[in-house]
């Protein structure tokens, strides 16, 4: 997970340039989970989605940075309700939610996995493939879903066993769409081609 953060923020930067008091405040926001100030950045991240109520950005970067969080917890109570606290921000109406959105719905119930393997893994697996299925069923060549579906299959299969050929296919077509990703939009979610990179090495070893 210290991995993903990282990809996640290296893409932004302070600039010298003027900028909009939404692009200041995500800024902020997003220099804060840098630093490791992650109760600060979701506090900022609150504030900007209270004025920004038609935009869903400030919101995913809100849960994102709890979903992240809660992988690296060790208190499974705590971990549950950073989780929970992280879901309860993700729209519940299929209408509003977009590929990126199930995709970090995806995350949160990987994380609530990890609590206990043993006794939510039957059950979790296949909500957690599902929420993916949905992602690429909306964007077929969304790389962040190809990915994170390809990663949580291939981990299922270190316990499970079983050829993953087919995921490291999925991992090739997902560096391929990273390279050409390119979104207009601030702010939007481009995250993962660095965990998906080192994903397909491990293919190929």
């Amino acid at each position: 997970m210290k991995t993903l953060m990282i990809c996640l923020l290296t893409i932004w930067s302070l600039s010298g340039l003027a900028q909009t008091p939404y692009e200041k405040a995500m800024t902020e926001g997003l220099a804060s989970w840098k630093a490791g100030k992650s109760q600060e950045a979701m506090a900022t991240f609150e504030r900007v989605a209270q004025v920004e109520k038609d935009n869903w950005i400030p919101k995913y970067y809100q849960a994102m940075v709890g979903i992240t969080n809660s992988f690296m917890m060790t208190n499974n109570e705590e971990k549950l309700k950073a989780i929970d606290a992280a879901k309860a921000l993700i729209p519940k109406d299929e209408k509003s939610l977009n590929a990126e959105w199930y995709v970090l719905n995806a995350l949160a119930l990987t994380s609530e996995l990890t609590i206990d393997p043993m006794a939510t893994a039957m059950t979790l697996s296949p909500q957690i493939m599902e929420q993916y299925q949905k992602a690429l069923a909306l964007e077929p060549n969304n790389p962040r879903a190809l990915s994170g579906m390809a990663d949580f299959s291939m981990q299922s299969k270190k316990y499970m066993g079983g050829d993953t050929k087919e995921e490291c296919k999925q991992l090739e077509k997902a560096v391929s769409l990273f390279d050409k990703e390119k979104n207009a939009t601030k702010f939007y979610p481009s995250w993962g081609k660095e965990r998906a990179a080192a994903l397909l090495a491990s293919c190929k070893n």
